[in-house]
């Protein structure tokens, strides 16, 4: 039987640990609004590829990070890789969505919309791509 106190130093270092620990600051998300296209699909994407994200806990700006995703080019699946953002002001990030019929698979590609609860809305919903700072400058 382990000692009440070697007990509560590994309660204490597991709550240290934790408390520590930097948490991923993520791009705002929301659902395909009612006027998101859709695509009809031959078959359903293969599993999310699993990736290193690059933000540090010191990137100290306003990147967040936008999962990377399975986009159809009209003939297979192609994986679109996540990367460190600004998020456009105003808006937010729906998530690739398949909708099963009886007849086809539709899919509703990841975009950026408007966030209905802005007023007024903004113009547009472009993400910039973000260096998180610290990061060596690149040539131009």
């Amino acid at each position: 039987m382990e000692s009440p106190r070697l007990l509560a130093s590994m309660a204490g270092l597991t709550l240290l640990s934790s408390a520590c620990a930097a948490a991923l600051v993520t791009v705002p998300t929301g659902p395909q609004p009612a006027k998101a296209t859709a695509t009809i699909v031959d078959y359903p994407p293969p599993p999310a590829r699993v990736e290193e994200i690059p933000l540090g806990k010191h990137s100290g700006n306003r990147c967040v990070w936008r999962d990377g995703f399975w986009d159809w080019t009209g003939r297979r699946w192609e994986w679109q890789v996540g990367h460190a953002v600004i998020p456009p002001p105003g808006c937010y990030f729906a998530e690739g969505k398949l909708h099963w019929s009886t007849d086809s698979l539709s899919f509703y590609r990841p975009a950026w919309y408007p966030d209905p609860q802005e007023t007024p809305p903004p113009k547009s919903c472009t993400e910039v791509d973000c260096i998180p700072a610290g990061a060596p400058p690149t040539a131009e």
